[in-house]
């Protein structure tokens, strides 16, 4: 009886495991953003200096198994909920998914309008159905972009960078900071370079300083850096 048990039950095991593997195998694709759409990505052609575009990655993921050939992905503007003017972006309706792989990545370009210049604006691009490939999770379908030409303290300049490179952010010294070092955004340079782009900015402001025209901030203090060295 107990050889007679373990038959049956290996029998049906290897039927339920070859369930599984015919659907796995003929379930659909599924493709969606790797963040999700609460994430929204904030830029500003402040930080780019004379840069009139900029080239935002769009990283995706494919759900189910990879694609044998190169397939195209179906955008959509969501025009409901997008602010921006037409000839401030430049998306194709279809993007490629390469063959092979289950990650990704795409771009979109956000051009620089006289718009911008008074007002943050906001782009949704939504993942929709073709074919091929269905949109995944909901909360992943949907890319929100919020973009200006506006000044704002940027994300890299947190409390670190406060407390030990460039001191309390202020619109006059970020400004400054920028055309001394060139630098507008330090959210790639690793902490050494952070370091040494502090340290020439200080250098510049203890010139000016040494030459008897400190650099004044707007409430009429010098301005000045904690970074050492």
């Amino acid at each position: 009886m107990k050889k007679i048990y373990f038959l049956i039950t290996t029998v049906l095991l290897l039927a339920a495991c070859q369930k599984d593997e015919i659907q796995m195998w003929e379930s659909a694709n599924y493709v969606q953003f790797e963040e999700a759409y609460a994430d929204s990505l904030t830029y500003s052609f402040f930080f780019y200096g004379n840069q009139t575009e900029i080239k935002v990655p769009l990283n995706m993921r494919l759900i189910g198994l990879p694609l044998a050939e190169d397939t195209h992905v179906s955008l959509s503007i969501n025009q409901a909920l997008t602010t921006a003017e037409a000839d401030s972006y430049q998306l194709a309706p279809e993007i490629v998914f390469r063959k092979g792989v289950l990650e990704d990545t795409s771009y979109l370009l956000l051009k620089k309008t006289t718009l911008l210049d008074t007002k943050e604006v906001r782009l949704v691009v939504d993942i929709v159905e073709n074919e091929i490939l269905h949109p995944g999770q909901s909360i992943y379908t949907r890319k929100v972009i919020r973009f200006s030409s506006l000044v704002s303290q940027p994300l890299w300049w947190d409390d670190v960078v406060e407390e030990s490179l460039l001191g309390e952010y202020t619109e006059k010294k970020f400004r400054l900071f920028m055309e001394v070092t060139g630098v507008g955004d330090l959210t790639d340079y690793s902490e050494s370079e952070r370091w040494s782009l502090a340290r020439k900015f200080k250098y510049y402001l203890i010139e000016k300083f040494d030459e008897g025209t400190p650099v004044k901030e707007a409430d009429g203090s010098d301005m000045e850096v904690p970074v050492l060295g």
